[in-house]
């Protein structure tokens, strides 16, 4: 797989079994499952004029500095309380902006505190939703 781990894709998903999203937001690449051709992404989303969304346990501040990050411009959280997952397929690799990953000491953070919150809090059926691949390229043509 050409995709790592920490680097972004911008898509239009489906964020609940039946909300689909009205622009492309960005994604962060959070898990690659090679035997399972899936990949599972963690949605990001801009702190600015939401900052109350930093006082809910379901999300995660990411600061854009301390280093400069080159996959997002300015500080954003992660939303932890969704399970997205992507059928792998090669073309996936035009929806990023760049091949960078965010930093490793962010990145192990958040993955770790992504992993802990599904490990320790339920996840509505609604809010895990799969995409084929025919899916994504339908809603990101």
């Amino acid at each position: 797989m050409e995709l790592e781990v920490g680097q972004v894709l911008w898509l239009r998903v489906r964020y609940k079994t039946n909300v689909v999203s009205e622009v492309a937001h960005p994604m962060l690449v959070a898990i690659i499952d090679i035997d399972e051709d899936k990949i599972e992404v963690i949605a990001i989303d801009k702190a600015k004029a939401k900052l109350a969304q930093l006082y809910s346990e379901a999300n995660y501040f990411l600061d854009s500095e301390n280093p400069k990050e080159k996959v997002i411009k300015q500080d954003s959280y992660a939303q932890l309380n969704n399970t997205l997952t992507i059928e792998y397929f090669p073309e996936l690799t035009k929806y990023r902006k760049t091949r960078e990953t965010l930093s490793k000491e962010k990145l192990d953070d958040l993955i770790n505190d992504y992993k802990q919150y599904h490990r320790n809090n339920f996840i509505p059926d609604e809010r895990k939703v799969h995409m084929s691949k025919d899916e994504i390229i339908k809603l990101n043509n």
